[in-house]
């Protein structure tokens, strides 16, 4: 699991690059996020997607440590890449 770090109050950007195992073109159709502090749901939205990339803008409310779940949407597929976000 990836993990970042933020202070809180802070407002930033989250972005992922995914890429085809196999190398063929693909299209993201949809993505969102949610950002959660144990197992309680604090923000999610809409992901922005530019090509390949998958941008999440959060700014979690208390220190501890989240979870950013962001899933998107690939031909009929829906995959899910988790990110640790520490605030400190």
């Amino acid at each position: 699991m990836q993990r970042i770090r933020f202070d809180r109050g802070e407002y930033r950007h989250v972005r992922i690059l995914i890429k085809s195992a196999t190398g063929e073109a693909f299209t993201i159709r949809n993505a969102s996020w949610e950002l959660s502090l144990k197992d309680v749901n604090e923000s999610s939205g809409a992901c922005t997607i530019d090509e390949h990339i998958i941008d999440a803008y959060i700014s979690p409310a208390q220190k501890g440590i989240y979870k950013l779940k962001m899933t998107y949407e690939i031909a009929d597929e829906t995959l899910i890449e988790v990110i640790e976000v520490v605030v400190d």
